[in-house]
């Protein structure tokens, strides 16, 4: 089968592991990364001009697009959500290609708009358009349904051994990364507010959270003071959780009740993670046996006071959740 893969060229994203899947299948496929491509426009690079002209320029470009996906007679078309494409394109792809499947899996909620960037009006109108509409959330199954999904499918979000590789960590390294806590993830409001409940929670518990990412606009001292370094990803991000004695999850508001990609990949990397309880974290991993949730920050701090005081707990944590 030849197969299209319309995602970001980022190696931690998606459509690379999505790409490396298919080729191993033994299928033809290619990866095309519009936004990549759009971010050349200089419409496109000036924030002022693409919020008053954001779905003109997109029109333009989706009919530029329209042209290479006709000439690359696919099998089957991978959108990686499509937030760089009107409903047009997809409606005049399927009229020009009637026999070429189109798949989007969006990794967050194009019913609800949670950010400018999270989803757009016209995601939302797309939904109806493709042949099969994918989602890792259970809870968004019906809602895609009800907007006009013709097939809906729940494909859970994973740990990939390729980006995050499970490699000896040395006594150098772990001395680099050693910490109590870690956190790894760039920062928003939501996450702000959740770790600096925590740290206000633990200030007397002599334990010390280690956080990893961009939170040049964080407001709170206590998660400031929290962070060691830049965002790290793949190998890094193994060394850190490796060497940490937890890792804190935080689920955003669009993950809020299911899962996200740190769900599988602290256990992945070697760590045990601790996070906010919701249903579908809970079927992977259930509490108290490969993960530890909380329902608010003080529930957090005491939970993490008491895992870090028992070795032996954390060992049976941490061995049953890599056995999953």
């Amino acid at each position: 089968m030849k197969i299209l893969v319309l995602n970001e060229s980022d190696p931690y994203c998606l459509g690379a592991s999505y790409l490396r899947a298919f080729h191993e299948l033994g299928h033809e496929a290619n990866l095309h990364d519009p936004a990549k491509e759009l971010a050349h426009w200089p419409a496109w690079r000036s924030r002022l001009v693409r919020r008053a002209l954001e779905r003109p320029i997109l029109a333009l470009y989706s009919r530029r697009l329209l042209r290479r996906l006709v000439a690359e007679q696919a099998d089957l078309i991978w959108v990686g959500k499509g937030a760089w494409a009107l409903p047009w394109l997809w409606r005049e792809f399927k009229r020009q290609c009637p026999s070429s499947a189109l798949v989007c899996y969006n990794a967050d909620n194009p019913i609800v708009t949670y950010s400018r960037g999270g989803n757009r009006p016209w995601v939302t109108a797309s939904v109806p358009l493709f042949d099969w509409y994918i989602t890792y959330n259970t809870q968004l199954l019906e809602p895609l349904r009800r907007a006009g999904a013709k097939r809906v499918l729940r494909l859970p979000f994973a740990w990939d051994p390729v980006v995050h590789p499970v490699l000896p960590v040395s006594e150098v390294e772990r001395q680099q990364y050693a910490c109590d806590v870690v956190f790894v993830g760039n920062g928003d409001s939501t996450r702000e507010r959740w770790l600096d409940g925590i740290l206000r929670e633990a200030e007397d518990c002599g334990w010390r959270m280690a956080v990893y990412g961009s939170w040049s606009k964080c407001r709170s001292a206590r998660v400031r003071e929290s962070v060691r370094g830049a965002a790290i990803y793949g190998a890094d991000m193994v060394k850190a959780i490796r060497s940490a004695k937890l890792a804190v999850n935080i689920l955003r508001g669009q993950n809020a009740g299911s899962h996200n990609m740190r769900t599988f990949e602290i256990p992945g990397c070697g760590g045990i993670m601790v996070s906010q309880h919701s249903p579908e974290q809970q079927e992977f991993f259930p509490g108290g046996k490969a993960a530890v949730y909380f329902k608010d920050t003080r529930e957090a701090a005491a939970k993490i006071t008491a895992l870090l005081a028992s070795e032996s707990q954390r060992g049976q944590l941490r061995a049953r959740a890599s056995e999953i």
